[in-house]
């Protein structure tokens, strides 16, 4: 290393090992770390379960930092103090040399640790001396201060939040237990506040154990109730608004059904054979759906959801497929009676256009009107023969008064 660079190096540490020394007694004078460890007279709260299994490694390793650090304190003063007596002229490069081995290589020896016998060979001794460098020793230290610092940090906020979370979870229970609740249900909650209560009693000792139980447990339980009674009362507003549409539905299918009665009274007094026409549904068949439907309001106003929301929806596809066949009755009825009409009103165009060409009293025309008009009027009247009867006179219109056309043609030659 060149004299700048050590410079550089020493000016590095020193800010690192300033900032190192700073967190560590920051860390040391939070409330939490001082309430676990018992410093300076405050009563040491006494930890078990996941707490302390996370929290005791983590705080054991970090109370040696401070030895780490007085380590590394030393090793850096040695090359510092090296640096300010660096000779001018003969030697200067042996002791650059000297302080970069300081700075790079393995220079400071940390404490004898003992060896476990089973780690142990023949010729290994019951302690190990370990020599690390500056940079590693330091690195390691960052990762055991992030630990300890997480977990310290880790029982504060679980302490700072369980207590408001319970009571939040407490008033959860109390909300649920004033709603209409099945016996599942309520084993459900009381299942809760039980755990609830333990929670409770292991806040000061365990507060990341309880913390997990109630995120893992206890919420879980009254989540699942909530959207059980939420979706209950979903399917009762759902239910309502389905009584209601059914109502509407029945009153619409009743005046369908009153069309398709008339139109087939009507098709069977004035068409022949409109006895093969589809009929519409009995009245009886009507009776029994608005019976049934009843029978689902009185199950719902008794309390019953769930059977009354499969019957809706049984009850809505048998009202649609009777409307259905309503609709094919009347359509079916109402187009001859329509067919009838159109002839009607299609042979009357026909005489009013044999009237417009002077020809409306001519015999055989004349007679093929009457005997379609008798057929049009005759009850019940056969479409098959008055359709034919129409299209003959059409046809003797048309063909009549081509003759007059060729008539005229001759007489112009």
């Amino acid at each position: 290393m060149t004299l700048r660079e050590i410079d550089e190096a020493l000016a590095a540490w020193k800010s690192r090992l300033e900032a190192a020394a700073q967190n560590l007694m920051d860390l040391q004078a939070e409330p939490t770390y001082r309430r676990l460890t018992g410093c300076s007279g405050v009563s040491q709260s006494a930890i078990a379960g996941i707490t302390a299994a996370k929290l005791e490694p983590a705080l054991r390793e970090f109370s040696h930092l401070f030895e780490c650090l007085d380590l590394l304190k030393a090793t850096i003063e040695r090359a510092s103090a090296l640096r300010h007596n660096l000779p001018t002229l003969f030697g200067a490069e042996e002791k650059l040399h000297e302080i970069e081995d300081l700075l790079c290589s393995s220079s400071i020896r940390l404490p004898a640790v003992d060896v476990p016998l089973e780690q142990r060979s023949l010729l290994d001794g019951a302690t190990s001396d370990v020599c690390i460098s500056p940079a590693a020793l330091l690195d390691g230290m960052v990762k055991t201060f992030q630990a300890a610092k997480d977990a310290v940090m880790a029982v504060d906020n679980a302490w700072s939040n369980l207590e408001p979370a319970l009571a939040a979870s407490s008033a959860r229970i109390a909300t649920l237990r004033t709603k209409p609740l099945d016996a599942a249900q309520i084993a459900e909650v009381d299942s809760a506040n039980r755990a609830l209560s333990t929670l409770r009693a292991r806040v000061k000792a365990d507060p990341l154990g309880a913390s997990a139980d109630l995120d893992t447990h206890i919420r879980p339980i009254l989540d699942g109730v909530e959207s059980a009674l939420a979706a209950r009362e979903q399917l009762r507003r759902e239910i309502e608004q389905g009584l209601t549409a059914a109502h509407s539905q029945w009153d619409a299918l009743v005046r369908l059904h009153g069309d398709a009665v008339d139109a087939s009274h009507q098709a069977r007094r004035k068409i022949a054979g409109a006895e093969s026409l589809p009929a519409p549904i009995a009245d009886g068949h009507l009776t029994g759906l608005h019976d049934w439907l009843d029978r689902l309001e009185n199950k719902y106003a008794e309390g019953v959801v769930d059977p009354v929301a499969v019957g809706l929806r049984k009850w809505n596809a048998a009202a649609e497929e009777c409307a259905a066949k309503e609709q094919t009755a009347l359509a079916a009825n109402r187009a001859p009676i329509e067919t009838r009409n159109e002839l009607r009103g299609r042979l009357d165009a026909l005489k009013a256009k044999a009237r417009a060409r002077g020809v409306a009293e001519d015999d055989a025309l004349a007679e093929l009107a009457r005997q379609a008009e008798g057929l049009l009027h005759t009850r019940p009247i056969a479409l098959d023969r008055a359709a034919a009867a129409v299209a003959a006179y059409e046809k003797s219109l048309n063909g009549g008064r081509e003759r007059a056309a060729i008539s005229k043609e001759h007489h112009s030659q």
